[in-house]
């Protein structure tokens, strides 16, 4: 399942095969034409793979949209604050604030965080590869939610457990 998101998202090369999304060729040239194209993707390895341990929570959500929010090599204070601000606040992130660290959160708003992250590229369809994973039972339930709201807001959201009660539970 993983290296299927991995290779449909082109963070690793395809054997044979293509997709489509919304009726265009997607390729697999890279992740940043995914992106471009409206494929996010979240990695089931949220510590090796997905954050930034040494920046901050506002630094992980913006880092996939550095050039929409910036102009001539400079981020806009503001549409930053903005997108952040957004964010914490739909996906309930529980922080002391944009500027913490994100290696201080919990796993389960680390994970929010990096939900964030995808979704400021504007995704018409997100990956989520084991979203739950290593997060407590609270936490869990919190993704979920977010996972569902999605859905139901029309985002196609494509995901994969090694749970097989919790994809059941996200049907």
């Amino acid at each position: 399942r993983t290296e299927t998101f991995k290779t449909v998202f082109g963070a690793q090369k395809a054997d044979a095969g293509d997709v489509h999304v919304q009726g265009n060729l997607l390729g697999h040239t890279a992740p940043a034409r995914s992106i471009d194209r409206g494929v996010a993707f979240l990695s089931e390895d949220r510590r090796s793979e997905g954050i930034f341990p040494r920046l901050s929570v506002r630094d992980n959500i913006v880092a996939s949209v550095l050039p929409r929010i910036s102009r001539f090599g400079f981020i806009s204070y503001r549409k930053q604050e903005a997108l952040v601000k957004r964010y914490i606040e739909e996906l309930g992130i529980k922080t002391a604030g944009p500027g913490a660290l994100i290696s201080t959160l919990s796993g389960g708003n680390q994970q929010k965080a990096l939900i964030a992250r995808c979704l400021s590229t504007h995704p018409t369809v997100l990956l989520l590869d084991d979203p739950t994973r290593g997060i407590d039972v609270g936490a869990k339930e919190e993704v979920h939610r977010v996972v569902q709201e999605l859905a139901d807001e029309g985002l196609a959201v494509v995901v994969t457990s090694s749970e097989m009660e919790e994809l059941l539970e996200l049907t």
